[in-house]
């Protein structure tokens, strides 16, 4: 009897799906090891220390898995968790967007299609609530951040700029 060789391909394994509440922990893991290389970055002290609001990543983890107007999804590399996208609706004058606030994956799980498959699920997300636009924020440094947001077909829309006075 011959057997049939059937190969599995790594975008096989990876997908995408709505957090629970046991994810948590692990998306917060993600999170809190992602803060420590952000600082180093061009933008990433100023992100950290003037732009974030002060609430744990624990606390928005927690509190999007319970809000509708939040989507906490994370990618998953045959069943494990290694990577989350957080949104939210935010209102326009004349609609709402989706705006992405976190996508991380983590580094050893990157460049096989985990960040896209958690945007595919973000995006559909967004096309039900009938979201016009999706938006995300990439720091200056994050070279690889910003060019997979164009391979998915996201433009830069406007920049921020600042200057340190001290």
């Amino acid at each position: 009897m011959q057997r049939k060789h059937t190969s599995m391909k790594m975008a096989d394994l990876v997908t995408a799906r709505l957090a629970t509440s046991a994810d948590c922990e692990i998306t917060t893991a993600v999170a809190e090891q992602a803060m420590l290389t952000v600082r180093d970055e061009r933008g990433g002290r100023w992100h950290l220390d003037h732009d974030a609001d002060g609430v744990s990543a624990h606390e928005r983890h927690t509190g999007a898995v319970r809000d509708i107007r939040q989507h906490l999804v994370v990618g998953c590399i045959d069943g494990s968790v290694v990577g989350y996208g957080l949104a939210h609706l935010s209102a326009t004058t004349d609609g709402q967007l989706c705006m992405i606030d976190e996508l991380i994956v983590h580094p050893q799980a990157q460049a096989i299609g985990v960040g896209s498959e958690i945007l595919a699920e973000v995006r559909r997300w967004a096309t039900v609530n009938q979201c016009e636009a999706l938006e995300s924020q990439v720091l200056p440094g994050n070279r690889a951040a910003k060019n997979f947001f164009e391979r998915v077909g996201m433009k830069t829309r406007k920049m921020r700029v600042s200057a340190d006075l001290i």
